[in-house]
């Protein structure tokens, strides 16, 4: 199979970048035009699909643009986008837009292998009820040690789902990721034709960490990891170390 990596450089003085960037649902629906309709509708009996991961970076002052990230399973087609002229950062110096297939360079990925890694999530928790009638309610990890738990859970696993194909690698007893707090994201989604205000907290993990299982691994990528991925959560980037 394929995996595509999209990069994306966008205009932020362009208004709707802006109130994609508070309202990254609205920068979900955005990106979803460069793929076939048919490809987010579930058949009979499936779940339906992550066609694709994204996040978006902002940049400091020295670069006018906004950099968006995307993963995804199907080829996509950047000229669909909508008022692209104006979304789009114009540069002579830069291609506004870039793909290339990631796959290859995945399937090198081994067993005891160190990566440098980056992830925006959603850290959560379910309290209450847990049975598959009252699912319980998803409260948000706030202190670091805990969101710092929560992803080196997602490693090795809990006991209800397989392994990640990770851990976190240790420096001094204490694993090496720094954890940015980003604060509240705002999201506007509609369902069954019934508008849903929602809220997430957004943290940015760096680090490094072990490949435990080249294959889970590999999965993990694919997927993504935690909650809330149309908001522009769960893209796990790595890069191997120099």
């Amino acid at each position: 199979m394929n995996l595509y990596l999209s990069r994306l450089l966008l205009n932020p003085r362009s208004p709707r970048v802006a109130n994609e960037l508070f309202h990254p649902y609205e920068m979900h629906r955005t990106l979803a035009h460069a793929f076939p309709e048919e490809a987010f509708t579930a058949k009979d009996g499936e779940e339906k699909a992550t066609v694709f991961l994204f996040r978006a970076e902002e940049e400091d002052n020295a670069r006018p643009f906004v950099t968006v990230y995307v993963q995804s399973v199907l080829e996509p087609d950047w000229t669909k986008i909508p008022n692209r002229d104006d979304y789009l950062h114009d540069s002579p110096e830069s291609a506004s837009v870039s793909c290339k297939d990631i796959m290859p360079a995945y399937q090198t990925l081994r067993d005891g292998q160190i990566l440098s890694f980056r992830l925006r999530a959603n850290p959560t928790k379910r309290i209450g009820k847990t049975n598959a009638d009252l699912p319980g309610k998803r409260v948000a990890l706030l202190r670091e040690e805990e969101q710092v738990e929560w992803l080196a859970r997602k490693g090795r696993g809990d006991g209800t789902e397989g392994t990640g194909g990770f851990e976190l690698v240790m420096n001094e007893g204490a694993p090496s990721v720094t954890v940015v707090p980003e604060g509240k994201k705002f999201g506007r989604k509609t369902e069954n034709e019934q508008k849903h205000e929602m809220t997430h907290n957004a943290v940015l993990f760096d680090g490094l960490l072990q490949i435990t299982d080249a294959d889970a691994f590999r999965g993990t990528l694919l997927r993504g990891i935690g909650s809330a991925k149309a908001f522009g959560f769960g893209l796990l980037s790595i890069a191997k170390r120099p």
